[in-house]
């Protein structure tokens, strides 16, 4: 006869650290900030788990049971976060909700936010005295937040002061993943980020996205140094990303301000959206995939380069305005004529 002693005891043991949901509307953020800090990990079951901010010990996971577990930030909070992330802590496998209805996308990004990574860094104490290192985000549907589904505020320069975020839906919010000015070393893989007033707005350096989508948001992907905010900004990647029907198939696939570290963009396709560039320099589109009505528009900055690339059609509209270097290498139309960087430009 199999022994069930084994079992009986790690269904204790989960006993110990799972929370079942009262479905009643009760503000759980208490019962669960308290089986974080007693087990290091807190099991939600299925069902709904309203809260008004839970904030995560360092080294704790939290965790539900897909799409069943449901948190939801009480809505009567303008500004905070659904659950905030310390050092070495995991949040996987659950909804995170602002709201029990899809909301009405703001003006501009708000203030309530759904995941929140946060520290104090700056330019003059870039590491900060509230360094936040090494969090994972995983598995999980976020939505109806009028501020970023997955925020890093100011987590600083360091290279262990990083977010891995993987295998996550964000939509309706005021921005699917919003990157401050201080934050860098994040990285994203298979994120999908739709019907959000942006996509991504990654104003932090060295951020990387592998395989991400940013499709049907109003502006896809944006980095804004335009005030020199960061003397940092930049220099990552996105790889095998899609930028596709911004703005109702009139809006701006990819956004770049003031950023002078250079990014590089390949392997993607943009559809239905413009590409707009400004006093940005050291950008590179390789390897790109375009649809037949794009429009390009670059002001100032320096290097611009488009690399083995294949159009749909000739651009709509390439417009550049005080910049010598917008370079068109190895760039074709699927019928085979060549682009070149004089090509329907206008200035």
């Amino acid at each position: 006869m199999k022994s069930t002693a084994g079992n009986a005891s790690e269904n204790m043991y989960e006993l110990r650290y799972r929370l079942e949901s009262q479905n009643d509307g009760t503000d759980m953020t208490d019962r669960i900030e308290q089986m974080l800090r007693a087990y290091g990990t807190c099991l939600l079951g299925s069902g709904v788990y309203v809260v008004s901010g839970v904030n995560m010990p360092d080294h704790s996971t939290l965790m539900g049971m897909g799409d069943c577990t449901k948190i939801i930030l009480k809505e009567d909070i303008s500004s905070g976060y659904a659950v905030r992330m310390g050092s070495f802590c995991c949040v996987k496998n659950l909804s995170v909700l602002g709201s029990r209805a899809p909301i009405a996308l703001p003006d501009t990004v708000g203030e309530r936010h759904g995941i929140l990574f946060a520290g104090t860094a700056t330019t003059k104490d870039w590491m900060g005295p509230d360094l936040k290192l090494n969090a994972i985000l995983e598995g999980c549907r976020i939505s109806g937040f009028t501020g970023g589904g997955l925020t890093c505020v100011d987590t600083g320069y360091y290279v262990r002061a990083s977010l891995t975020a993987s295998n996550c839906h964000i939509i309706n919010c005021g921005a699917g993943i919003n990157i401050s000015h201080f934050s860098e070393y994040h990285e994203f893989t298979n994120m999908l980020c739709s019907e959000n007033l942006y996509g991504c707005i990654n104003n932090g350096g060295n951020n990387v996205f592998v395989n991400c989508g940013f499709n049907a948001n109003r502006t896809a992907f944006v980095i804004d140094n335009a005030e020199g905010q960061s003397c940092n900004n930049s220099h990552g990647s996105a790889i095998g990303c899609t930028f596709n029907h911004s703005g109702d198939n009139k809006g701006i696939g990819i956004m770049i301000l003031g950023a002078k570290n250079g990014y590089v963009f390949s392997g993607c396709q943009m559809f239905y959206s413009k590409i707009i560039l400004e006093n940005a320099e050291g950008i590179t589109f390789n390897a790109m995939n375009f649809s037949k009505n794009m429009e390009i528009s670059v002001k100032g900055g320096g290097l611009i380069l488009f690399t083995d690339s294949v159009f749909s059609k000739r651009p709509t509209s390439v417009s550049v305005t005080d910049n010598s270097l917008v370079k068109f290498i190895n760039c074709f139309t699927r019928e085979g004529e060549e682009i070149k960087a004089q090509m329907g430009i206008s200035s």
